[in-house]
């Protein structure tokens, strides 16, 4: 039985920004003191009460803060079952089909530590397409190491800036408002439309549009390791449209925002992910979800929040396992 990873010897992982270095374990087995100062989640589930297992089970310890160091290290092993050996005849990383199951979220397993030094937002084309890549980069830098860490596909997504009135000609986006950025599987492209520029950076110096091209980089990651796909065909299955077909395409959602919540906590206190800009982030993050009148395709903006704040605070793929959840903490 595997050891949890609040107990294990904390391995100091260092990354420097940039394409060329993702992350390296420094010292295998060299340990600090753990600092956190909150119960580790199994045992905060236990003493209030919650049934265990991962995810966002409706509960959030106020005095919880930004996962930082005190998140798991990246996976140390194959998640997926195929051998990490390079060179000519080694297998291809596959993706898995599978949503409550899948490897990914198997184990305790967090991102790769990087500081992310940003260009400044400009809500014009040429700036924010500046912003945007560059934030793209930290992402890519952030997940790399994890997935391929897994055994799993990793690919950089591609970035779509569509002049204002331009349609998308994405043929499977992912739910989500009309005038917000959005996500093509077909295309493993996030899409920015111009008309969404303005609004991403209304009142935020950095946090709104790094929670939210977070949140579309999390559907790249569900795109990568197969978890799209496993949805698309679990939704079909249960009727696209019916209320178990709805709640099929929240818990994705939320996994989303899951996987933005532990970019942001993981590397709180890095380069620009400073607390204001974690601050904005969660603001903005407290306005999204469901809107009144629309179907219920994303979640509550209750469920929203705690799904972001619950990865945020563990920076654990293990506890972004929203398909495991009940139906009460995906609504």
């Amino acid at each position: 039985m595997s050891v949890p990873w609040w107990s294990r010897p904390r391995r100091l992982i260092a990354l420097a920004a940039g394409a060329a270095v993702i992350g390296l374990v420094l010292a295998a087995g060299v340990s600090r003191p753990a600092h956190r100062t909150v119960e580790p989640p199994t045992e905060l589930r236990a003493a209030r009460g919650v049934p265990a297992g991962p995810g966002f089970a409706g509960l959030l310890d106020e005095a919880g803060r930004p996962a930082g160091d005190d998140a798991p290290p990246v996976a140390e092993l194959p998640l997926a079952g195929v051998p990490l050996r390079a060179g000519p005849g080694a297998p291809d990383p596959r993706p898995v089909f599978a949503l409550a199951d899948h490897p990914l979220l198997a184990r305790h397993a967090g991102l790769a530590r990087i500081s992310c030094e940003l260009p400044p937002w400009h809500d014009e084309p040429r700036g924010a397409e500046a912003f945007l890549r560059a934030t793209l980069d930290c992402l890519d830098d952030s997940w790399a190491v994890t997935l391929r860490n897994a055994g799993l596909p990793f690919r950089p997504p591609r970035l779509a800036l569509p002049a204002a009135g331009a349609r998308s000609a994405c043929p499977d986006r992912l739910p989500g408002p009309a005038d917000r950025p959005f996500y093509c599987p077909a295309e493993e492209s996030i899409v920015v439309p111009a008309e969404a520029l303005r609004p991403l950076g209304a009142g935020s110096r950095l946090g709104t549009q790094l929670a939210v091209l977070g949140h579309e980089y999390g559907h790249h990651v569900q795109q990568l390791v197969g978890v799209v796909r496993a949805y698309t065909d679990a939704r079909t299955a249960a009727g696209w449209s019916s209320e178990r077909g709805q709640e099929q395409s929240r818990r994705l959602d939320l996994q989303a925002w899951c996987f933005s919540g532990m970019f942001l906590g993981t590397n709180h206190g890095r380069g620009d992910i400073d607390r204001r800009t974690w601050d904005e982030a969660a603001s903005a993050v407290r306005t999204s979800g469901d809107r009144p009148g629309e179907p219920r395709l994303l979640g509550s903006g209750e469920s929203v929040w705690g799904w972001w704040r619950w990865g945020s605070d563990t920076g654990d793929t293990w506890e972004c396992n929203s398909w495991y959840a009940a139906a009460p903490h995906v609504g």
